[in-house]
């Protein structure tokens, strides 16, 4: 998979379905990644859940997102997949930041527990087909990120081929700017290509991004929403 100087449109939860992706490819998005899939809700067969995964003849590199907190459960999740579905890459949510998803120990949650995580993307590894690459905010609680020491250092080791960093703690939600300078500090610690995201509403935006920042690709979320072109 090659993930430099490449425009990622989001996994964007009930907003990015197949149609909203097509128009987002058609406008110059070079990756598409599904709306996040419960891993579980997928192996109980969810129609729902399925149809999230679809992917559009125009998506040329596509990408689906997983979101879980039990390693075997991912990973049989993982295999079905491969078995069943067309895609270049899984990417590995570790970043939710809803209640009903961290109470239950899966996205942000992950971030406070590197055993578990470790577990989850080596087991996702092993059986995986395609590349896996996982999606993380900074930290958990505000002013706190902790992902420079946790996970940084070791996610190569685990088999991701790349991480997307959120500029934002799991607290912070989508409140103040993301913080591009942590994500910078992060970029310059691991092999790993790293894609930024977090508050590019325009052209100027994203240059800057790509030149001041060390960042690999640039993941577009809410700017989609905003401006899809």
């Amino acid at each position: 998979m090659d993930f430099k100087n490449k425009l990622i449109l989001a996994p964007l939860t009930t907003i990015g379905n197949l149609p909203y992706r097509k128009i987002c490819k058609r406008l110059g998005a070079d990756i598409t990644i599904s709306e996040m899939a419960m891993a579980q809700s997928l192996l109980q067969g969810k129609r729902s859940e399925w149809a999230l995964v679809r992917r559009d003849p125009s998506e040329d590199v596509f990408g689906v997102q997983l979101c879980g907190h039990n390693e075997q459960i991912i990973a049989k999740t993982v295999e079905l997949l491969s078995d069943t579905c067309n895609f270049d890459f899984i990417d590995l949510n570790i970043g939710c930041p809803i209640d009903m998803v961290f109470r239950k120990g899966g996205g942000s949650a992950l971030l406070g527990r590197c055993n578990k995580l470790e577990a989850i993307v080596r087991g996702a590894n092993t059986v995986s087909t395609v590349p896996i690459t996982i999606k993380v905010r900074t930290g958990i609680e505000d002013y706190k990120p902790t992902i420079h020491k946790t996970i940084l250092p070791n996610a190569h080791l685990w088999g991701a081929q790349a991480i997307t960093i959120h500029g934002r703690t799991r607290s912070q939600r989508y409140l103040r700017e993301a913080d591009w300078d942590y994500i910078k500090m992060c970029s310059s610690l691991t092999s790993l290509p790293v894609i930024g995201n977090g508050d590019i509403y325009s052209y100027t935006e994203a240059l800057d991004r790509f030149e001041n920042y060390g960042i690999s690709s640039l993941m577009i979320a809410r700017g989609a929403i905003v401006k899809p072109w």
